[in-house]
């Protein structure tokens, strides 16, 4: 990037903020709650459904997304920045395996994510540079020769592993949640128990499980599996 261009693609202020970065997340903030949680059981990503217009017909606008059989994500922001990134991702990936023949580690894919997300180009995007950054940011769950990970980007391209990620308004009180109820050893079933827990605390009188989206990992099976309303309610109801 061009010194002379800065002034074009930044806006600072006198403090040092950068209001771009800050209209970003403040996008994510009023997206919608989505969780995650990695343990030894496997890692998940529970999130819910935007409340449709009842002038609208019903479409199915998923906020979860299968990137290949090892590898899926969650959004929270604006989806029709998340759409675009996507699309890149989904590039990316199929690029790797044509030339080395196999599939990206998942933190890998998160750098290409982070790359794309943020107003500035890192490594191998140096020529790709928007003009902000996009309101949207992802949870991404995989699996790869480190075993399963949990991660997630913003827009202020800074990425992070953990064993708990919340997005949306209500990420803070969504953490405290789950740290309360969090084990490293837990079931597969308490960890899906706990996410339920945590946005039902959350979202109070507007919780609907027929809402509710959750795509998972388990250590035995080690593929991303994306289950329908119904099967969450199997799930919930084994308690």
């Amino acid at each position: 990037m061009v010194k002379n261009d800065v002034p074009r693609l930044l806006n600072f202020s006198p403090e040092g903020r950068l209001y771009q970065i800050e209209y970003a997340l403040d996008a994510i903030k009023f997206g919608s709650n989505t969780i995650g949680i990695k343990n030894n059981s496997g890692a998940l990503i529970l999130t819910e459904k935007s409340q449709e217009s009842n002038l609208t017909e019903k479409s199915e606008v998923s906020k979860l997304i299968i990137l290949n059989s090892f590898l899926g994500c969650g959004i929270s922001g604006l989806t029709s920045d998340a759409r675009f990134l996507i699309e890149k991702t989904f590039v990316y990936l199929e690029n790797n395996y044509f030339i080395f023949n196999s599939l990206p580690s998942t933190e890998n894919c998160v750098k290409k994510i982070r790359d794309l997300i943020s107003f500035s180009s890192f490594g191998e995007n140096k020529d790709f540079v928007t003009s902000r950054p996009f309101g949207i940011a992802f949870l991404v769950i995989g699996f790869d020769f480190s075993g399963i990970n949990l991660f997630s980007v913003g827009p202020s391209g800074e990425y992070n592993s953990k064993n708990i990620c919340a997005l949306g308004g209500a990420c803070k009180e969504a953490i405290y949640t789950i740290t309360e109820g969090y084990r490293k050893k837990m079931t597969s079933i308490e960890t899906k128990l706990l996410a339920k827990k945590t946005l039902k605390s959350i979202l109070k009188k507007d919780f609907d499980e027929i809402r509710l989206e959750m795509g998972f990992i388990e250590t035995k099976k080690k593929e991303f599996i994306i289950v329908s309303n119904e099967e969450i309610r199997d799930n919930f109801e084994k308690k």
